[in-house]
């Protein structure tokens, strides 16, 4: 990043456990997480999109709004934002150095920050500086030891799901993911899940008791899909807490009805002590917009990109290709993934529904060379190549595509970051 010495912070993918550093940096900004209430956001899937629901909501409220989320595609001033606003690359710079430098060298104390320990207090600096009413923070990693558990005033905490993914920290199974992630739970607060895995349900249980929080289960079907289209998708609740009848949004993927359902259950939450109208609601849900969730980049030929890097998340995203995309007279995906994701699931998953899979490489020393997919695509797929880098592939499948045919891109955030930036340079 600019303006940031090279060595000052950790590696952005260097995750350590405890809470010392971020709470160190906080202490040099003046301990700013004390000043603003917030929505906290963890789970597997579907937390950035909870916050963006959440974020467009409150703004179409006329509520100044913070929102914090991670990865970034590309720029990591899109991490963090106030009034829908992204941070100036200035800002952002000066007051992760107001932060960082003057508890440096931090070796023989809690030790280097991470750089996503910098971002975060970064964040929660700028959100009080520019005075939000309230901040959706979303989970970086796990929960119980992540750095936005330094946040002094949550108003409601969320867990979207639970589901197999960075096995590296959580094992294979569902009980220590589910462990970790509960570890958000703060007393006499809320805390709010779509989930519904009897052993995830029981650890949630287990730990909102111990920790005094309140928890509610919130049904992943309550939101409904009525209608979908490319360019949009009609929705109806079940229960219709806030009185919306039937209402649109921009995001597609099928797999929004269950993150729907949670933020339905939040603004319900919320309803009594914020102002929010059904009509400025239905438009926030409507507005909401998050880039490399089941976006449709270009039309004719159909190219879309997806960040699903689980298994969980690649059914959802086939769900919706299935209801959007059966009329397509040829289907190609792009594919590449990161170490420690669970590959051959997603290659399960997806590759046999395509009529070539095209495996690339990502930009990113966590990234599986494309030659070592190969093994999975002669597995599943029924033809496949493999290709340069992620920008070349995919400037040449969008030249190669006919108008009736579709292109997605996905298997990591990465991928969707680096084709993104490809096509919208050629749209």
């Amino acid at each position: 990043m600019k303006g940031i010495p090279e060595g000052l912070l950790g590696s952005e993918r260097t995750v350590k456990p405890g809470l010392e550093r971020t709470q160190a940096l906080l202490e040099r900004l003046g301990h700013p997480e004390s000043r603003f209430p917030a929505i906290h956001v963890g789970g597997t899937n579907g937390k950035g999109s909870v916050v963006a629901f959440l974020e467009s909501v409150l703004l179409a409220s006329d509520i100044k709004a913070g929102a914090y989320t991670s990865p970034d595609l590309g720029d990591p001033t899109e991490r963090i934002r106030v009034g829908g606003v992204r941070i100036p690359e200035e800002t952002l710079a000066s007051l992760i150095l107001e932060a960082v430098e003057p508890v440096q060298p931090l070796e023989e104390g809690p030790g280097r920050p991470t750089f996503f320990e910098a971002m975060t207090a970064a964040a929660l600096a700028h959100f009080d500086r520019q005075g939000v009413d309230l901040a959706v923070v979303e989970v970086g990693l796990g929960g119980r030891y992540d750095a936005t558990r330094c946040l002094a005033w949550p108003l409601l905490t969320l867990v979207t799901s639970v589901e197999r993914d960075h096995v590296e920290f959580f094992g294979p199974g569902l009980h220590k993911a589910a462990w970790e992630k509960a570890g958000i739970a703060a007393s006499g607060v809320p805390l709010l899940t779509a989930e519904t895995k009897g052993d995830v349900l029981a650890v949630l249980t287990d730990v909102c008791r111990d920790s005094g929080a309140a928890l509610t289960v919130v049904q992943p079907d309550d939101v409904e899909l009525v209608e979908l289209s490319w360019d949009r998708a009609v929705w109806a609740s079940r229960s219709d807490p806030l009185g919306l009848e039937r209402f649109e949004t921009s995001l597609l993927g099928v797999y929004q009805a269950q993150n729907l359902s949670l933020v339905l259950a939040a603004l319900a939450e919320l309803s009594g002590g914020l102002e929010m109208r059904v009509d400025t609601v239905r438009e926030g849900l409507r507005v909401a917009r998050w880039p490399g969730r089941f976006e449709l980049v270009h039309r004719r030929p159909w190219v879309v990109l997806d960040g699903a890097h689980n298994p969980s998340a690649a059914r959802g995203l086939l769900a919706t290709l299935e209801r959007l995309a059966g009329s397509a007279s040829r289907r190609t995906l792009l594919f590449g993934a990161l170490r420690g994701k669970l590959v051959r699931e997603m290659a399960d998953v997806l590759f046999p529904h395509f009529d070539e899979v095209v495996l690339v490489t990502p930009s990113s020393d966590r990234a599986i060379p494309a030659e070592a997919l190969v093994p999975q695509a002669r597995r599943k797929a029924r033809a496949w190549q493999v290709a340069g880098s992620v920008a070349e592939a995919a400037q040449q499948a969008l030249a190669r595509a006919r108008e009736d045919e579709l292109v997605l891109m996905a298997g990591s955030l990465t991928v969707v970051g680096e084709a993104r930036r490809v096509l919208e340079a050629v749209a």
